[in-house]
């Protein structure tokens, strides 16, 4: 099938990369233009070829994509993306095959499932509020939320699970051995930074995994050591169990025996907006002098605030004064008196604007 359309050059050049990664060809005459001008051309339907070559681009995108999600806690399977791939429209297939980034391919399978229209990878998956995403990180003072010397379980044996709590906003984590208080944690959070120190340990070389509770234990380490009796610590940001099915918050891994203690020195949750708040800032009383125009200044707002809006005053009741005109800077006045002064005041509406 072939259809006509005006084909300038960055149209082109698209359309020979989707030619390419569907396997079609454009003929050679085609691409013998001036790049200057915009030409008619007959031309292959980019959207014809991918579904035609459907099967041959899913494999691929899996191929490239699929183990990287896995690895980014994407909450997508290899299968899952598959399926999610078959099922496309061929606009958002066509999106998905030239996204360029695992950022990119992201977007475009936010995109496909709400129906927005994709932009070549440059959607983002993320809004306002994303719970595992759009997320501020606030520090505490740091404080233990676990101490196996003293709760949790107990040492840690070799090659063993435990899974502990992060944030116990209506309790304490005394039975983890650690802060009789929440540790300043006022919500479930998306993921704390923690201090995690291992000791007392029987053998080595070994190491430490810690991964949000109810998934599968990652191939990364955050904290190796070499030999019986090291003494190690070791900051990291580490991503909590969020959603239904949540009893513990992490999990964490020895491959040998240690005794462990956690410190909590922040954590990262969704941003909480914070309720409009506005002010009326007025300025000093101005003079208006007998027959002339003063303009009066809207004063400054005080920092972390924005002028929304304005307010004249001064004018009513006089006859021979009155406003000519409010504009970004102040309040206009013009006194018609050839014997009399009137005061006059400009007032800024300043808001501070929502969020934390």
């Amino acid at each position: 099938m072939f259809i006509t359309i005006s084909v300038p050059r960055i149209a082109r050049r698209w359309l020979v990369a989707t030619a390419a990664l569907a396997g079609a060809s454009l003929a050679a005459p085609a691409l013998a233009v001036d790049d200057a001008a915009p030409m008619l051309r007959a031309v292959p339907s980019a959207l014809l070829s991918i579904d035609h070559n459907r099967a041959t681009i899913v494999d691929r995108i899996v191929a490239e994509w699929g183990d990287a999600l896995v690895k980014a806690n994407a909450g997508i399977g290899v299968e899952q993306l598959r399926a999610t791939l078959q099922a496309m429209r061929a606009d958002y297939l066509l999106a998905a095959s030239v996204a360029g980034s695992l950022e990119g391919l992201r977007g475009v399978l936010a995109s496909s499932l709400t129906g927005s229209v994709p932009t070549g990878g440059k959607v983002s998956a993320k809004t306002l509020g994303d719970a595992t995403d759009d997320l501020v990180y606030t520090p505490v003072v740091p404080c233990r939320i676990v101490d196996t010397r003293a709760g949790a379980g107990g040492t840690v044996l070799a090659g063993q699970t435990r899974n502990w709590l992060a944030a116990n906003p209506a309790g304490n984590f005394a039975a983890q051995g650690g802060s009789a208080s929440n540790c300043g944690i006022p919500v479930k959070p998306a993921g704390v930074l923690v201090n995690i120190t291992v000791f007392s340990n029987l053998a080595g070389p070994a190491f430490m995994v810690a991964w949000p509770f109810n998934q599968a234990r990652p191939n990364a380490a955050l904290v190796n050591w070499v030999g019986a009796g090291s003494q190690l610590a070791n900051a990291v940001a580490v991503p909590l169990c969020v959603g239904g099915g949540c009893t513990s918050d992490f999990s964490i891994f020895s491959s040998q025996q240690t005794e462990m203690v956690l410190d909590v020195l922040g954590y990262f949750a969704a941003p909480v907006a914070t309720a409009v708040d506005c002010i009326a800032v007025a300025s000093a009383s101005t003079p208006v002098a007998v027959s002339s125009d003063t303009l009066v200044a809207l004063p400054a707002c005080t920092t972390g605030y924005t002028r929304t809006g304005s307010q004249c005053a001064g004018a009513a009741n006089i006859p021979s004064g009155y406003l000519v005109e409010t504009n970004a800077t102040g309040c206009l006045y013009r006194n018609l008196s050839s014997v009399a002064t009137f005061n006059a005041t400009a007032t800024a509406t300043c808001c501070r604007i929502p969020g934390r």
